[in-house]
């Protein structure tokens, strides 16, 4: 129940940092694009500065997310992929692994 929980709410961030990066690919705005973190916690509101380059890398993989330092809270659901100072790239595994790429809008699933 957890994983399932963890895997949608990550998603639910994820579809909205989706439509910010096409409306700031729209406007050639690449460089510190204000995203929100892609954490477990319903009410985060942190927002997390990427370019659209670091942005697309993120999301090269449906299990990928980011989150703020220190709101990757959500152990034995993640493994930590590697700290990158103003993020952390994590990836999700287990069932919370396969809904994310259940509920992927890139995906074909």
């Amino acid at each position: 129940m957890r994983e399932e929980r963890i895997g949608r709410n990550d998603s639910t961030f994820r579809e909205a940092n989706e439509r910010i990066a096409k409306a700031a690919s729209g406007y050639d705005w690449v460089e510190q694009v204000p995203f929100i973190c892609e954490c477990a916690t319903e009410s985060c509101t942190v927002i997390v500065n990427l370019s659209l380059v670091e942005y697309e890398e993120v999301r090269s993989r449906p299990t990928r997310f980011f989150v703020s330092p220190g709101h990757q809270a959500s152990e034995g659901v993640v493994s930590l992929l590697e700290d990158r100072g103003r993020y952390l790239l994590l990836e999700k595994e287990g069932l919370a692994g396969e809904i994310a790429t259940e509920l992927d809008p890139r995906s074909d699933s």
